[in-house]
């Protein structure tokens, strides 16, 4: 799976123009360059979550997502469900893309030294006309984590620690394996495709989760292929990201110096990184992590109250490496304590992103698109929130911040 997977239907996609030959690149100068009719970098990401406990089927984020087709050019698509087993919720869910069976076996015998099994399936998926072969071997484990007699973390064991170092090893070092969700009652379905066949394939359609997030990809320095789609997860944590992360090589070095592997040739990953790091591991309040990751400039900090200002200065030069800079719109998703989707655009809003709520207010959506949202709720009520602005939404609480907030507004400091 590491390897570069072409695209899938060349009678639709000229992928010679749209990369330049990847690398024989010709320079042009005044005069337009042929044959380039699309813009690159305009992924799509749409998100919904039902505030008052409810489950939501499958084909509503499917519909959400496939309605901006213009977004995505089939090297890449996925979807994450939470609250989708409620039967094995208190249960790492572990699910893989394997090469073949050897890698399976791989896997499977390393992960009986690292946690107790509960149980294991292969992840349901079905033939798409359209999608090329060969396809991946997609398995799930259920699984407790081990205690690791040297764990070198102090007296105080902690299991997600445990997931995430088994994951970063397995995604690192056994050839033709890939963990691509390792959360709690959740899982990511993604390949490359568009994100029709990606939900064809998985038969989305016969899931119902409390939260559902889907991207649809559109890479423009980055390689198509099965594992490198989006959503990227680790433990509950979810990631659909739009645009891209000039930072990168800052980001990722703030987060391997953490402990976490970076193997998935993608920015995104290293933003998954750091909300976990951020919020599971500094115990971060969501504003204040996404603050951190999306300051407000020093003129603007300068004018803030005495209190709010000495916390922004502070995030400012402690996490200047967590400092996201680059176009980008993401939604991410969580399961614990309260399953919550956040939603967030860069500081200078250069990605599109829009918010709205159900006319029962029972639902909350996020999406590039307004078109998304009127998709499955025509009478929706939708909002842009301020750029860098994080709009919040959980299980049993509704909107918690509208994105319209004062970064630090009713969070204890």
């Amino acid at each position: 799976m590491r390897r570069r997977v072409e695209c899938i239907d060349r009678d639709r996609i000229d992928c010679d123009n749209l990369y330049h030959g990847w690398g024989n690149q010709k320079t042009y100068l005044a005069s337009r360059p042929p044959g380039i009719t699309r813009q690159p970098g305009g992924c799509g990401i749409a998100g919904c979550i039902d505030v008052k406990g409810g489950k939501i089927a499958g084909e509503t984020i499917t519909k959400m997502i496939t309605t901006m087709g213009e977004r995505e050019n089939g090297l890449g698509a996925g979807y994450v469900g939470y609250g989708i087993f409620p039967d094995r919720r208190d249960e790492y869910c572990l699910q893989f893309l394997f090469d073949d069976e050897e890698a399976k076996a791989r896997t499977e015998e390393f992960l009986k030294d690292s946690v107790y099994i509960t149980g294991d399936e292969r992840v349901f998926t079905r033939k798409v006309h359209t999608l090329e072969p060969p396809y991946p071997l997609v398995w799930r484990f259920f699984a407790i984590a081990k205690e690791k007699l040297d764990w070198p973390r102090g007296p105080v064991f902690d299991p997600n620690d445990r997931i995430v170092e088994i994951v970063m090893q397995i995604n690192a070092d056994i050839e033709g394996a890939y963990c691509i969700s390792s959360g709690k009652d959740m899982a990511v379905f993604k390949g490359c495709g568009y994100s029709s066949e990606i939900a064809d394939f998985f038969d989305i359609s016969r899931y119902n989760g409390k939260m559902w997030l889907s991207h649809s990809r559109f890479p423009t320095n980055s390689p198509g292929w099965w594992a490198g789609a989006h959503p990227i997860s680790l433990l509950d944590w979810s990631v659909c990201h739009n645009g891209e992360i000039t930072s990168y090589g800052v980001n990722r070095k703030l987060v391997e110096m953490a402990g976490y592997r970076c193997s998935l040739l993608t920015d995104t990953e290293v933003v998954t990184y750091l909300w976990d790091m951020l919020v599971r591991k500094h115990e971060l309040p969501i504003p204040v992590a996404a603050f951190a990751m999306a300051p407000w400039y020093y003129p603007l900090i300068d004018g803030m109250d005495d209190k709010s200002r000495h916390l922004a200065t502070w995030l400012r030069i402690v996490y200047k490496e967590a400092f996201l800079n680059g176009p980008f719109s993401i939604l991410v998703g969580r399961r614990e304590p309260d399953c919550t989707m956040i939603a967030m655009a860069d500081r200078k809003k250069l990605r599109p992103l829009i918010a709205g709520t159900s006319e029962k207010e029972d639902m909350v959506f996020a999406a590039s698109e307004e078109c998304a949202i009127r998709a499955v709720d025509t009478r929706a009520e939708t909002w842009t929130a301020d750029a860098g602005s994080p709009v919040i939404a959980a299980s049993g609480k509704g909107v918690v911040r509208s994105g319209l907030e004062h970064p630090f507004e009713r969070v204890i400091l």
